[in-house]
Parts: structure tokens; C-alpha cells; sequence
């Protein structure tokens, strides 16, 4: 059966940057939250998929969990990151679709004695292009 190479059409093998949503939380950031709860943090880009999410402390804690979720309280996108606990954590639950844009919120513990923690959400905005194309040699 003949096929027809649409390859170049639309875009399709353009390479896609990897973006990122970074959000530091150290003494002086815990201090505007204001305490334990849920904090609307970054709104994500429309047409864009979230592809990864995790949470890598610094400097341990003595808080708990940290979420990651597309509506107040919820962990749509990660759950069980862990300040207490230093290096990577966090469960990345799911591929979310951004659509036409979502707010991404951050639950995190209350905590006595404060740490440093990075959450990073991975996401592709996959209608933007770098412009480049990635040269694959025809074999048939």
C-alpha cells in the first residue's frame, strides 16, 4: 500500500522546546503564604500537556506533603511530594491538557521549622516551534 509523507505538512516534525514552571519555596516565600493551605501559583499556558511534576527539597523541613493540582486542594497533577525529606519526590499523576489555560495550585503543611524546596511542573506548549527540523535519512 502506497502512503503519502505528510511529514512536513502542519509543522509536524518541528521541534518543541520542554518548558517549565518553577516554584521556589524557601523561609522568606513560606512567609507571604502566610502559613499552611492552597496557593494559586502559576497559570499554565493553553495548548499545552503537562508531561511531569515533582518536588526536589533542598533543605528538609518538618512539613509534609506538597500537592500539585489544577483546582484548589486537588492533585491532579502530582501528589505525595515531601519537604521533610531532601532530594527528589512526588508522584506524578497524570498527563493534564491545559486547553484554553489552568491555574496551577500548590497545597502545602504547615511546618514549625522551614525549609527549601523547588516543585517543577514539565509541560510542551505543542503548537509552538522552534523552527528547526530533525534530518532523518529516507529509507524507503
Amino acid at each position: 500500500m502506497a502512503f503519502t509523507n505528510v511529514t512536513r505538512i502542519a509543522e509536524f516534525c518541528q521541534k518543541k522546546h520542554n518548558c517549565q514552571a518553577v516554584i521556589q519555596v524557601d523561609s522568606r516565600v513560606y512567609k507571604e503564604f502566610n502559613a499552611a493551605g492552597n496557593y494559586l501559583v502559576v497559570n499554565l499556558p493553553p495548548e499545552a500537556v503537562v508531561v511531569n511534576a515533582y518536588v526536589h527539597t533542598l533543605v528538609a523541613s518538618d512539613a509534609g506533603a506538597v500537592t500539585l493540582g489544577t483546582t484548589e486542594g486537588g492533585s491532579e497533577i502530582m501528589s505525595l511530594g515531601a519537604s521533610a525529606t531532601v532530594g527528589e519526590s512526588g508522584t506524578f499523576t497524570g498527563q493534564v491538557a491545559t486547553g484554553t489555560g489552568v491555574p496551577l495550585y500548590m497545597s502545602i503543611a504547615a511546618a514549625a521549622t522551614v525549609g527549601d524546596f523547588v516543585a517543577v511542573v514539565d509541560y510542551l506548549e505543542y503548537t509552538k516551534n522552534t523552527g528547526e527540523y530533525t534530518r532523518i535519512k529516507q529509507t524507503s
